[in-house]
């Protein structure tokens, strides 16, 4: 097939969607098909079809627009079988969103902000932005204007908001896990136990993710116990987060690392995934996590807590629950269950590959051609 992609930033440095489409396009290339990535940045893939978009980069808006409407314009010119969209185009025939739903993702992005005050501001600015709303219109129109043939959800989560919100029904969204490199993501045999138990938080957005109701139930923690650490992994502002480290007592016991090149290595090291976030449509840390050999902790906003039994982890309510986070954080303190789970969660997370999803997706693209999927 004649496969057509878009994504701004094509390159999996940057993470979710956009190493999800640099995945799939391998894989899809690798079956024979003729993938067409357009995107503003990309890096080049030997066999991938590159057509880059000049838009300027500000205002962000007009960025977006911008690249909407161009999309629009080449895809007609390049005659696809298939256009595979992620809610930042008009024009596609299958959808599948990594963001999720955008109200509800403006309804947790707000909630995410510790202080009642600065919630307030940002609610207003949100609801305001321009950009937002011009994200908003472009997620949501092929939908609305039933511009599609076949919806795939990433996670049973982002099936049913898409269900409340849109009104499509589930005969219609079929729902497709993203998949994890298994063989970079596994376990680490040799780990050394014999030191403080390495608690990971893996994030671009800190806030968003729940780093403060981590830190706030470790402070819980550190009053029973000393042996532990949080490894903060990832890009996100820390300025904020070392006041309140400071304040619960927590500098000895947490490492910021930045981004790195090598996550799979930070992941082997470590103990427990402490991932209590406000949303995420489907967390590839999470799965990550899991093909690593890690038990769990996230919280029901996270589509990839469908994956998570209490075999592999726990899956608390809400991000600010802080008793429930620190009952599992201390639960997993023990080892011999922590092991036990880790190896539930490898066990798991290995029926969910990169190269199952890409075959799962291939097998939509040509239901959708063929006139499986008419609506």
């Amino acid at each position: 097939m004649k496969i057509g992609l878009a994504i701004y930033n094509f390159d999996p440095k940057k993470g979710g969607a956009e190493r999800y489409v640099y995945d799939l396009s391998c894989m899809l290339v690798k079956k024979g098909h003729e993938v067409f990535v357009i995107c503003g940045n990309g890096i080049w893939v030997n066999g991938v079809k590159i057509i880059k978009i000049d838009t300027i980069k500000y205002p962000r808006w007009l960025r977006t627009l911008a690249f909407a409407l161009h999309h629009k314009k080449i895809i007609k010119t390049l005659e696809c079988d298939i256009v595979l969209g992620f809610g930042n185009t008009l024009e596609l025939d299958v959808y599948q969103s990594h963001g999720g739903v955008h109200k509800v993702w403006m309804e947790r992005e707000i909630e995410s902000y510790d202080n009642p005050v600065e919630r307030h501001i940002k609610a207003f600015f949100l609801k305001s932005s321009i950009h937002q709303r011009i994200q908003k219109w472009i997620s949501e129109y092929p939908i609305k204007h039933k511009r599609y043939n076949r919806v795939v959800a990433i996670s049973h989560m982002v099936k049913d908001h898409m269900m409340a919100n849109y009104g499509i029904s589930e005969d219609k969204i079929e729902v497709i896990y993203n998949g994890v490199d298994t063989q970079r993501f596994k376990p680490n045999e040799r780990k050394n136990d014999n030191k403080r138990t390495r608690i990971l938080f893996s994030a671009g957005n800190f806030r968003l993710k729940g780093l403060s109701p981590l830190i706030n139930a470790l402070e819980l923690i550190s009053k029973k116990r000393k042996d532990f650490s949080l490894i903060v992994m990832g890009r996100g502002r820390k300025d904020r987060y070392m006041r309140l480290i400071e304040e619960k007592g927590l500098k000895d016991h947490v490492v910021f690392t930045g981004e790195t090149s090598s996550p799979e290595d930070v992941y082997r090291e470590s103990h427990i995934s402490a991932h209590p976030t406000f949303y995420d449509a489907c967390s590839l840390t999470t799965m990550e996590a899991m093909a690593s050999g890690l038990p769990v902790i996230t919280t029901r906003w996270n589509g990839a807590s469908g994956l998570i039994s209490e075999k592999e982890g726990f899956v608390i309510d809400e991000p600010r629950n802080i008793k429930g986070l620190f009952k599992a954080i201390y639960e997993l303190m023990d080892k011999d269950k922590r092991d036990e789970m880790g190896q539930n969660s490898r066990l798991k997370i290995e029926s969910y590959t990169m190269e199952k999803n890409a075959t799962e997706m291939e097998r939509v693209f040509f239901e959708v051609r063929d006139g499986i999927y008419t609506y």
